[in-house]
């Protein structure tokens, strides 16, 4: 007999079974007690003294049992019955309080939790700033911290007057931010003018879920390529981007003759994230 199926709830599972297992004791086992986030495809692990169980990613950061405060091996040995289980069951996504009403395995689960629509993003400018929708991360970064921010993956960036910001970074710097929101991630472009250079970095941050932070590598699976025009120049490069820091630089210094120049011209620098770093080169902006 097939049980109805509840409303889903802010403290119950969307989506879940109305039975008393479901109800009262299925979500004990199947989310972690301390992050309460599924451990589906990630635990469960377990004290050897009370018996509570917690996911893989907690484990790694507790040495006494958050229940009894008994002694852990770090991390907590696995409990495979519990873990074979729960990766067979139907259970809800990991944002089922935000309204998602799909019932996942574990065979599905990493898939679909990496692009749910209702997963919210972290703001990669401050730390614990907040974690909205995708969607609006573009006004929130542009009105609380004044940041130019857009949905794409390539970006023209103007620079007017550039002869007189150029003379004046023998003793000072001038510098833009820019962050272009790709993917779930955000592609942050900071561009340097000083001591007579143009300096282009780029790092990736990613917004959403990631089903285990420590298998994201260093470097990352994009490449961003930059060209810079003016009237007497044009040159372009591309560069691997690095996770959660600045990658190497693309740098661009100017002549004397142009530094000279009394035209107050504009300069265009262009810049592109693509997926494929091996194809950088080919790349067309």
């Amino acid at each position: 007999m097939v049980a109805a199926l509840t409303m889903p709830t802010e403290e119950s599972h969307a989506s879940q079974c109305s039975c008393p297992n479901c109800d009262e004791v299925l979500s004990k086992f199947t989310e972690c007690s301390i992050c309460l986030e599924p451990m589906q495809c990630c635990g469960p692990c377990v004290c050897p003294w009370c018996g509570g169980v917690w996911c893989t990613r907690c484990s790694r950061r507790i040495t006494k049992c958050a229940w009894c405060r008994g002694s852990l091996r770090t991390p907590a040995p696995p409990c495979l019955a519990l873990q074979r289980l729960i990766n067979e069951l139907m259970l809800p996504c990991r944002n089922y309080r935000r309204g998602c009403t799909k019932l996942l395995t574990a065979t599905t689960r990493m898939n679909h939790e990496i692009d749910c629509k209702y997963d919210t993003m972290i703001c990669p400018i401050v730390a614990n700033c907040c974690s909205i929708p995708f969607e609006e991360m573009s006004n929130h970064l542009q009105t609380n911290h004044n940041i130019i921010s857009v949905y794409s993956q390539k970006i023209k960036i103007l620079i007017e007057n550039f002869q007189t910001k150029l003379k004046k970074t023998a003793c000072c710097r001038t510098k833009y931010k820019i962050v272009l929101l790709h993917q779930k991630s955000a592609f942050i472009i900071k561009v340097c003018i000083y001591n007579y250079h143009v300096k282009v970095e780029v790092m990736r941050r990613m917004l959403g879920y990631v089903a285990d932070a420590k298998s994201e590598s260093k470097k990352s699976e994009y490449c961003a390529v930059i060209e810079f025009q003016s009237k007497a120049l044009t040159t372009k490069s591309a560069i691997l981007i690095e996770n959660e820091a600045y990658s190497k630089k693309a740098e661009v210094q100017w002549n004397d003759v142009i530094m000279k120049s009394d035209n107050e011209e504009a300069v265009t620098i262009h810049v592109k994230i693509g997926k494929s770093c091996l194809e950088r080169k080919d790349c067309e902006l």
